[in-house]
């Protein structure tokens, strides 16, 4: 294989997510800060090229393509044609996904981009092979036939994408970036909370569940690293991605801490958690999603292995943002800060208005 065809146009899907906007943000950046990187053609996938966060994908450079991808599968073959690597990302808490389909829009896309002949796919992924994969035998009739239940958590379907993706390409085109369930940026769901009542919600139960946390940045300067990089560099390999490992107590005074608050928190039943981070996204999945990364929708994973690697440090020549690090960004501390004087955006206003791609959750991300 020619170096020529191991790099080359790259797609991204998912950008109508925060964490899409993001990865293409810095796939477009990475050239202009080194200059022995060649640019790449960026593409960026959406349902709707005229929304404001389409227009921001374009002003920052990247060619913006729109199709449905659960319902036109020539449009998403003719998007992908010509494409050597795709960035299939798939963000729970992008609009468009729900319970329901998240499985469907992986396979829809890998599918797609055998056809279309794309030569290296790079899976992101917020879960880790702690348990045997499920099965993908006989869900074409389950799919097309049954709901939610058939799927189960959000875990369930991305091992059965991660399953799909081996099964349709060979080992050799194929990278997994493995990134943690807590990112800094899903902390901003409760600051209204933490506003109202000056203390940190934290359930009533396992409040001894260790959980990994990273910087949305971290994982797509990783993305791209990985994206312009040869494909024989990074294939077969399986990367990652964490910055901090932190017990659900210790995550809650760090918050505090960085916000100059009182470390105070107050024992919440999980229903009502779930309730408060619903509340605040507006929407039930997404807080479903939230809890099961955070290991406290249902059961606790048993088994659970978690364990910060280097990683980052491998891929991107830096170490990850802290915790710490993030809270002290002007802009997070206006998010709380505004909450406070009561003038923030409601998450769907903030939705419909800002175009700002580092700061998820001022639109859900």
């Amino acid at each position: 294989m020619s170096f020529e065809k191991q790099v080359g146009n790259i797609f991204v899907s998912g950008a109508d997510g925060d964490k899409g906007v993001t990865v293409v943000q810095q796939l477009i950046q990475l050239p202009e800060k080194y200059s022995h990187l060649r640019s790449q053609v960026v593409y960026a996938g959406l349902p709707d090229d005229t929304t404001p966060r389409a227009k921001s994908l374009k002003g920052l450079g990247a060619h913006v393509v729109a199709f449905d991808i659960f319902n036109d599968h020539q449009a998403a073959v003719k998007a992908l044609t010509g494409i050597t690597k795709l960035c299939l990302l798939i963000d729970p808490l992008s609009e468009r996904m729900k319970r329901s389909n998240a499985y469907l829009y992986g396979k829809a896309f890998i599918d797609a981009a055998k056809e279309a002949l794309v030569e290296h796919i790079i899976f992101l992924t917020p879960f880790t092979l702690l348990d045997s994969i499920s099965s993908t035998q006989n869900t074409t009739t389950k799919e097309k036939s049954h709901g939610n239940d058939d799927y189960g958590s959000y875990r369930t379907q991305f091992m059965m994408i991660e399953s799909y993706l081996h099964a349709q390409f060979d080992n050799s085109r194929i990278t997994i970036l493995r990134y943690p369930g807590v990112l800094h940026q899903h902390l901003l769901v409760f600051s209204k909370y933490i506003a109202q009542h000056n203390a940190f919600p934290l359930p009533d139960q396992h409040l001894e569940i260790t959980v990994e946390s990273c910087n949305m940045i971290d994982i797509a300067r990783a993305t791209a690293c990985v994206a312009h990089s040869p494909t024989l560099r990074h294939s077969k390999n399986a990367y990652k991605i964490s910055s901090g490992l932190f017990t659900l107590e210790e995550v809650s005074q760090k918050v505090l801490h960085g916000l100059e608050r009182e470390n105070v928190t107050k024992r919440i039943d999980i229903g009502t958690l779930q309730q408060i981070i619903c509340d605040s996204i507006g929407n039930e999945d997404h807080a479903l999603f939230l809890m099961e990364m955070w290991g406290i929708q249902q059961q606790k994973l048993t088994g659970r292995r978690l364990e910060i690697t280097r990683d980052l440090e491998a891929l991107t020549g830096q170490s990850g943002k802290s915790l710490n690090e993030y809270f002290q960004e002007a802009e997070v501390r206006e998010i709380f800060l505004s909450q406070s004087n009561g003038s923030a955006n409601t998450t769907e206003q903030q939705q419909q208005q800002s175009t700002a791609p580092i700061l998820p959750l001022s639109k859900v991300a």
